[in-house]
């Protein structure tokens, strides 16, 4: 799981559409599930699959120009998937009342408890 901004400086939020086109797409080829959640600025973004496969992901996220400070919140390996049922889900939080940096940033933060939250507001 990692939080980025968007990078104003050359895109705007109608660039977003075209993460989600091509996240659902690339992920569905190569197994790879999650959420993507955004804010109008902020992206936080938890995907899950084969750790080469994700190490691949991670990679190109690091070098989409479209992210700036980008931070991981969380890394590790987990028996089973959270979202097998999505290839990226996607969820525009900025008309919702969620508090999702307070989600993530917890001391007593979990994955269970984050999956909870937004489970109810999948656009996709």
């Amino acid at each position: 799981m990692y939080t980025s901004v968007l990078n104003q400086e050359h895109y705007d939020v109608m660039a977003v559409p075209a993460i989600v086109r091509t996240a659902r797409t690339e992920n569905s080829i190569h197994g790879i599930t999650g959420v993507l959640l955004f804010d109008g600025l902020n992206f936080t973004q938890y995907f899950e699959g084969e750790e080469e496969t994700v190490d691949v992901l991670w990679h190109n996220i690091q070098r989409d120009k479209r992210h700036k400070n980008i931070i991981v919140v969380l890394t590790g390996h987990q028996e089973g998937r959270l979202y097998d049922e999505w290839g990226m889900g996607y969820i525009d939080i900025s008309d919702n009342e969620i508090d999702i940096e307070s989600c993530i940033s917890a001391a007593d933060f979990s994955v269970d408890t984050f999956k909870q939250t937004i489970s109810r507001l999948d656009v996709e």
